[in-house]
């Protein structure tokens, strides 16, 4: 990471203190790996930047406290989530700072000023000369060389002195990742089944079951799940959310050939998956496959409960010199504009999943404190929140790329986010058809943003100080936090039949991008099975899998994670980061999910 020279001298100017009035709130220590400043794209003074605004919420640490219990089986108040209201109310910053935010914004001539609900953060417009003012800093326009993606950004930015004790982040200012699918991957061959992408028909029929496919037979013979088949369907009691980013759209015309040939007792019937647009109408990519492996994997053995597909324009293309409004969706927002949406539901989705995420370090901690804090909302309304580990086990292969951004040029494992944020249920995947094979691909670490929640504690402490940790070098061991969030939680199937709309053929497809939603319908069955007897949907589900329901867990005991050119982590008995506490196993986790 390389300090341009105008940048080196405003980032000294910074840590020296240059300003009184003003606190520094966020500084980055150089520009990220694969990003550069363009020096001679033209950014006018008046170029209108959207920004979120997020405010400090004093109550956070009784909500955390109420959704601890609430998600704790053996506390008397497990099960009682907390409604929308409840929520909102616990959100809701002092007035004093909502005065002061509104106050600097309309000073600043801010345009299309937008508050959330519970008024805890804001969205507005501003000029760019404006936020320069506003955050004494300079912003300049970045290219990602992967991708060719520009945006505007900034290396540094500070608050007002009487301001920055009520504004908790300002977003996306020192935002640099880039949200990518964790991660579907190109078909492959099994027993002579040749699947590469190529626009020629493949008939389902082609597939054989727990073979060379994972189809709904298979998850049901693999979960042991049976016949079962749910009997709630209402759509306020238990519903299945997808939530689907960069533009990526989810056919139903899709849906409803797979339903056809994979759910036979469909077939006649009027199921649809809703659709919203949270951000507003965009162009749908062509070419992804994303959203349609998401949500008919979800429902391959949840079928018929309900199901909405969520999508949220979030990669807007940086024009120079356009003056961009309030209305224009999209500012690298990927998490926030979601979590703020579902709240505002009087009945949420009560599990969604997420084949998101991106390097835990290229997100801004203040930023990344702020979502997770948001998903632990949803956990509190009674939403099991699911998240994909990703498909690239400890970071890239090569070491020279596992480098820590703080400046020090350390080696490091890349732990992701949001699967590190201890407020939702990761999820890795299990190689190939075989449920007791990890994925050495399979994402897993620890992270360094947040610390080693309570309910994980003594499981984590098991491994690090179990024979399968005894032989790690002394490299390994500097290279991830040995007391932070530790992930996966859970592990399921790398694999699934599609119907891909784009060659218009059947498809498989694999990766944590296939196991996440494949759990999350599981799931989905087990809220079922508790509303039949009379009691709450699950929600938050770790303090559960982690207590009670470990009995209904199959253990993986082989196996091994790798990444950065080093072997990683070791499968053994109990929770590891290769397999965390392993997969489903429906039918021991029902009568389980029913003792409390």
């Amino acid at each position: 990471m390389v300090l341009s020279p105008c940048w080196c001298s405003l980032f000294l100017a910074f840590l020296a203190g240059a300003s009184a009035s003003s606190v520094l709130k966020d500084a980055l220590s150089g520009i990220p790996s694969g990003w550069t400043e363009l020096q001679d794209a033209e950014l006018s003074p008046t170029r209108g930047l959207k920004l979120r605004f997020g405010l400090t919420q004093h109550d956070f640490p009784q909500l955390e406290s109420l959704l601890l219990d609430i998600s704790d089986p053996s506390h008397p108040s497990y099960g009682n989530h907390l409604s929308r209201d409840e929520v909102h109310a616990l959100s809701t910053p002092t007035e004093e700072a909502v005065q002061l935010v509104s106050d600097w914004l309309s000073a600043n001539d801010a345009k299309s000023v937008k508050w959330t609900p519970s008024k805890d953060s804001v969205t507005a417009v501003v000029s760019v000369s404006s936020a320069e003012s506003m955050f004494s800093t300079r912003f300049g326009v970045f290219e990602h060389g992967p991708t060719g993606e520009r945006v505007v950004r900034t290396l540094s930015y500070s608050l007002p002195e009487e301001l920055a004790p009520h504004v908790d982040f300002v977003h996306p200012t020192t935002a640099f990742l880039t949200p990518r699918r964790r991660e579907s991957s190109p078909a492959a061959e099994a027993n002579g089944v040749h699947l590469e992408k190529r626009p020629v028909v493949l008939n389902q029929s082609d597939f054989t079951s727990c073979v060379s496919v994972a189809d709904p037979p298979c998850i049901r013979r693999l979960y042991n799940i049976g016949d079962y088949k749910p009997k709630i369907i209402d759509e306020k009691k238990n519903h299945i959310g997808v939530s689907g980013y960069l533009n990526i759209w989810a056919k139903p015309e899709s849906l409803k050939l797979y339903l056809n040939d994979y759910i036979p007792e469909s077939i006649g019937s009027n199921y649809t998956m809703g659709i919203v647009n949270i951000t507003g109408p965009f162009d749908a990519s062509p070419v992804s496959d994303e959203g349609n492996l998401d949500t008919q994997l979800a429902i391959q053995v949840a079928y018929p409960i309900p199901m909405t597909y969520y999508t949220t324009n979030t990669v807007p293309p940086y024009i120079p010199d356009q003056n961009q409004d309030g209305e224009m969706p999209g500012t690298n927002e990927p998490y926030l504009d979601f979590i703020n949406y579902i709240l505002t539901l009087e009945h949420p989705p009560t599990v969604i999943t997420t084949s998101y995420g991106d390097d835990e370090q290229t997100v801004p901690r203040d930023y990344a404190n702020a979502v997770c804090k948001g998903f632990a909302k949803l956990g509190a309304r009674g939403v099991t929140v699911m998240f994909s580990t990703g498909d690239q086990g400890l970071g890239v292969d090569e070491v020279d790329s596992c480098i820590a951004n703080t400046g020090n040029n350390a080696t490091t494992f890349l732990p992701v986010f949001p699967a590190s944020c201890p407020y939702v249920t990761s999820v890795g995947e299990t190689f190939g058809f075989f449920p007791t094979e990890p994925s050495f691909a399979s994402g897993a670490g620890f992270s360094y943003y947040f610390d080693q929640p309570a309910y994980q504690a003594a499981a984590v402490t098991g491994y690090l100080n179990g024979p399968a940790h005894r032989n790690e070098t002394a490299m390994q061991s500097s290279m991830y936090n040995h007391k932070g969030r530790a992930y996966p939680d859970i592990t399921c199937i790398g694999s699934g039949a599609f119907f891909d709309y784009y060659y218009n053929r059947w498809d498989i497809s694999g990766g944590t991008s296939a196991a996440v939603p494949t759990a999350a319908g599981i799931v989905a069955l087990l809220n079922d099975w508790r509303l039949q007897h009379g009691k709450s949907t699950l929600g938050f589900l770790n303090p559960f899998l982690y207590g009670a329901g470990l009995k209904g867990m199959v253990d993986i005991t082989e196996g091994d994670v790798r990444g950065c050119e080093q072997p990683g982590f070791n499968a053994t008995k109990g929770w590891d980061p290769t397999s965390g506490l392993g997969f489903f196993d429906f039918k021991k986790l029902q009568p389980l999910v029913l003792l409390a």
